[in-house]
């Protein structure tokens, strides 16, 4: 087998695959947008549970602190 038949076995079976998968390897600067907003979608994902569970803890801390001084407050007062 040439290398040039070898390239072209390889180049048939990389485009199948990617048509399996949905990608269009003749349009790569349109794959590399599409891979650029998933990777924004993903990282701003991210973003927003960190600031959910930073805002759920600097809301249940004071909270429970708060709760925690009133009790001793009213135990103390009776």
């Amino acid at each position: 087998m040439h290398p040039d038949e070898i390239k072209d076995i390889v180049r048939e079976a990389v485009y199948e695959t990617l048509h399996g998968l949905g990608i269009s390897a003749n349009e790569p600067h349109e794959m590399q947008a599409d891979f650029l907003y998933m990777r924004k979608m993903r990282k701003g994902s991210d973003l927003m549970a960190d600031r959910i569970k930073a805002s759920i803890i600097t809301v249940t801390i004071p909270t429970a602190l708060y709760v925690f001084w009133d009790s001793i407050k009213q135990m103390l007062g009776k």
